[in-house]
């Protein structure tokens, strides 16, 4: 497994050890988790901001009685 290391004040150490403490979670499982949620977040928040604009520029809507004709349900 790698390493990455980051700086942070003592201040913000000691509210991740606190965070950690309450959760009884290790530091590295706490930033992972959170880490990943957030980047994952950012992923998704621009998928949608593409769709919405794709959906603005098409100005394409089909209600569901047209989708379920469509699909033959």
């Amino acid at each position: 497994m790698a390493t990455i290391t980051f700086y942070v004040s003592e201040e913000e150490k000691e509210f991740i050890q606190n965070m950690t403490n309450c959760l009884g979670v290790t530091i590295s499982e706490l930033i992972r988790k959170n880490l990943f949620e957030s980047l994952e977040n950012q992923i998704d928040l621009e998928i949608y901001d593409k769709a919405i604009a794709h959906h603005e520029e098409k100005e394409e809507s089909v209600s569901l009685y047209e989708m379920k004709k469509a699909l033959d349900l």
